[in-house]
């Protein structure tokens, strides 16, 4: 069954995605950024494999930037037990290959060939990976196809599949199930995910394990490394509240609840910080401010605070997973668009966490509001009573922050047991 799937994605799909990726390099400059990076990278993937040609090597791929997140301390991880293999690290898009942290574990950053069978087939006899370890979603028909045939074994990290995953429609589904299966292990982020998992795969013998969400590890790492003072002390007093990642559609809702509260209580104060800072953003924030009475300074310059100044908008971005621990509360943004961003990281921190509708995205933001660490809001209205009651009731407040940072302390280990699992097999 593989042989005719793999047939038909190679005499109908890739032809038709290869013209139109190429149609696209004369338009967009990302794509182009992909074509001119994998160029390069086929010319050091040769150098480093003449320089060591019997070093083992695990390749770890990631889709972008936040699955290699994911991946982080599990590289760690592998390299620490195993000094002596190479952790190789590539990616599908520039966003993640151009933005992601260089990790000394990490001997060389790659872009991943164009799924053909004859490059990903070049790729794989010039690397010789001794493993390959996709993470969550991102795995490519050929690449994993020509796996096979190479008898290199096959890991899919941190697995998950959404319950309106495309994946699931009937022909869709028939493609996907015969790609999971090519693969020897497959490590689920939930219980839920494992069942789901093991249905796609059915009766064939592929290894599914629950063994939990390695994000839950990176988010605590990268709390302890957030903690360094890059950020100062926004506020010294009151109850300080962020709206993180927040867009447009957040602002329309988001905005009056606080400056209704700011109107209120003159011990609150508010951190926004846009999910792009583009200066259209940061002027329309600082308008809606001005226009409701008060006074806004941007994050860079913070010098000029004025002691009557309670809003900051941040204009700078990789500032804002620090900036929560300065907070008493946190909203995050996308939630009246279209996806949720990361509530892990005000979870860590151990402060309420508050959010729009729409959060079917993340399980995470599901297990918060499980566990009463979260409250989704529907509008502007619902927004103002949740934040005040956490200002005014302190009981409520201890409960909501606790049981946030619960779930991240709960959820801990996945990073070890992934490791112990592909190490061990």
């Amino acid at each position: 069954m593989i042989f005719f799937w793999g047939l038909m994605y190679n005499i109908v799909f890739i032809p038709l995605a290869y013209i139109g990726y190429y149609i696209a390099f004369l338009f967009n400059e990302k794509i182009r950024k992909g074509v001119y990076g994998r160029r390069e990278t086929n010319r050091e993937l040769k150098i480093y494999r003449e320089n060591n040609p019997n070093k083992k090597v695990f390749l770890v791929h990631s889709a972008s930037l936040g699955e290699f997140e994911q991946a982080k301390p599990v590289i760690r991880g592998l390299k620490a037990l195993r000094p002596d293999i190479d952790i190789i690290a590539s990616f599908a898009s520039p966003s993640g290959y151009e933005n992601a942290d260089r990790l000394d574990e990490v001997a060389l950053f790659i872009y991943l060939p164009i799924d053909t069978l004859v490059r990903t087939n070049i790729f794989l006899s010039t690397l010789k990976p001794d493993k390959i370890i996709f993470v969550t979603y991102e795995l490519w028909p050929n690449l994993v196809i020509n796996a096979l045939r190479y008898k290199i074994p096959t890991y899919l990290m941190s697995a998950r599949i959404r319950k309106d995953s495309l994946k699931w429609l009937p022909i869709i589904r028939t493609f996907f199930s015969e790609i999971y299966r090519c693969l020897e292990h497959i490590y689920a982020v939930s219980q839920e995910d494992s069942q789901s998992l093991k249905k796609l795969v059915g009766t064939v013998d592929v290894k599914v394990l629950n063994l939990g969400d390695t994000r839950y590890d990176q988010v605590v790492q990268r709390a302890e490394r957030n903690i360094s003072g890059k950020v100062p002390q926004i506020f010294e007093d009151g109850f300080v509240f962020v709206g993180g990642s927040i867009w447009p559609q957040d602002v329309e809702q988001l905005l009056p609840a606080v400056i209704k509260i700011m109107q209120e209580k003159e011990e609150f104060k508010v951190i926004m910080a846009p999910h792009e800072p583009s200066t259209y953003a940061l002027e329309m924030l600082e308008t809606k401010f001005k226009n409701a009475g008060f006074d806004s300074v941007r994050l860079s310059r913070l010098e000029n605070l004025e002691l009557n100044c309670r809003a900051v908008l941040v204009d700078k971005v990789g500032v804002l997973a620090e900036i929560y621990h300065h907070c008493d509360a946190a909203f995050i943004g996308g939630s009246f668009r279209k996806s949720i961003h990361n509530v892990m990281e005000p979870a860590v921190a151990g402060i309420p966490v508050f959010f729009g509708p729409i959060y079917d995205n993340s399980r995470e933001a599901e297990s918060l509001i499980e566990r009463g660490g979260a409250k989704s809001c529907q509008n502007a209205s619902q927004l103002y009573r949740e934040i005040s009651t956490v200002i005014e009731d302190k009981e409520a407040y201890q409960k909501m922050a606790h049981s946030a940072r619960k779930v991240i302390v709960e959820n801990m280990g996945a990073s070890a047991r992934t490791v112990k699992e592909i190490l061990e097999s």
